[in-house]
């Protein structure tokens, strides 16, 4: 899952288990930028943050339905296809937001806008590097933007730029088009689940 996806989980968590809303939105954030085992050494609810992120992503990665969604790629896409569906669960989450607005039904932006909000007046303990991100993602409005599907191939093209090794992700609008039908499947199955285990593996 992407960085909506993560927020809107990690909010999702928070009202149904009795946490911060704040703190779970910083450790979904800083799931990308935290390695290693948490002792402590973050505030206790963003360290449930940080353990809801990996939840998702493991939940994710290692979902059936998602496997069987990359094996319709092309085998060279294959390797690059979890960054790809990340990316695309986004715009299919922008696309049925009101499927799965929260209590208090704030729209994508009102939701995105608390998310800058939020995790800008707490950047400055954060690591450099999500720092960074915030940045990025506050400056470009990326929370949103994907709702516009030739978005998702634009911000693939981006992430291929950073990546070391040589990719196809730079070219992939074809290719995303031609397995957007199945991409689309795969988060109407998958997300409804996430959306109910998570609230009871992390319930106080």
């Amino acid at each position: 899952m992407n960085y909506l996806a993560h927020f809107h989980l990690a909010a999702v968590v928070a009202r149904q288990g009795g946490y911060d809303d704040e703190a779970l939105l910083v450790g979904a954030l800083l799931g990308d930028y935290i390695k290693g085992p948490l002792r402590g050494d973050w505030p206790a609810e963003w360290e449930v943050g940080i353990r809801l992120h990996r939840r998702i992503d493991a939940l994710t990665d290692g979902h059936p339905l998602v496997s069987e969604c990359l094996a319709g790629f092309p085998s060279e896409f294959r390797r690059y296809g979890g960054i790809a569906l990340d990316v695309c669960f986004d715009h299919f989450l922008l696309d049925r937001w009101s499927d799965h607005a929260l209590d208090n039904a704030p729209t994508a932006a009102q939701f995105a806008g608390e998310c800058y909000r939020v995790l800008g007046a707490k950047r400055e303990h954060f690591p450099v590097a999500a720092q960074r991100q915030l940045a990025f993602l506050t400056e470009h409005n990326v929370l949103c933007i994907l709702r516009d599907w030739t978005m998702a191939a634009q911000m693939l093209a981006r992430i291929s730029r950073r990546l070391k090794r040589q990719n196809p992700l730079r070219d992939c609008a074809a290719v995303l088009d031609a397995q957007r039908p199945a991409i689309a499947r795969c988060f109407d199955q998958l997300y409804p689940r996430l959306l109910e285990q998570l609230p009871q593996e992390f319930a106080h």
